[in-house]
């Protein structure tokens, strides 16, 4: 899975359009799942194994993620926090996002 949507990269001119889920990382110390979206250019490049594109970081509880543990994350769980969320940077950047 991963998703579709344009973005250009930290004002560089480059743009990110196929979205993949590249890395999840879960606290249950303190209770926070911390995941991050890499962008390629495009599937092709994903497919060919081209380095991704700098990524978008996410930081959520069970609770945000519509969770009661993080025993229960899983990979559509995330992309779907991905459409409502903010990123750490405090924007949404996926809500009109589509399935790849």
């Amino acid at each position: 899975m991963a998703l579709l949507k344009p973005i250009e990269i930290r004002n560089t001119g480059l743009v990110a359009s196929y979205w993949r889920l590249t890395h999840c990382l879960l606290d249950h110390q303190a209770g926070l799942a911390e995941f991050r979206l890499h962008g390629y250019p495009d599937r092709a490049a994903r497919d060919a194994g081209k380095l991704p594109l700098p990524g978008i970081t996410y930081r959520a509880t069970a609770e945000a993620l519509g969770l009661l543990g993080l025993h229960q994350v899983g990979t559509a769980t995330l992309y779907a926090a991905a459409r409502t969320l903010p990123a750490e940077d405090g924007t949404v950047w996926f809500a009109d996002a589509t399935d790849a």
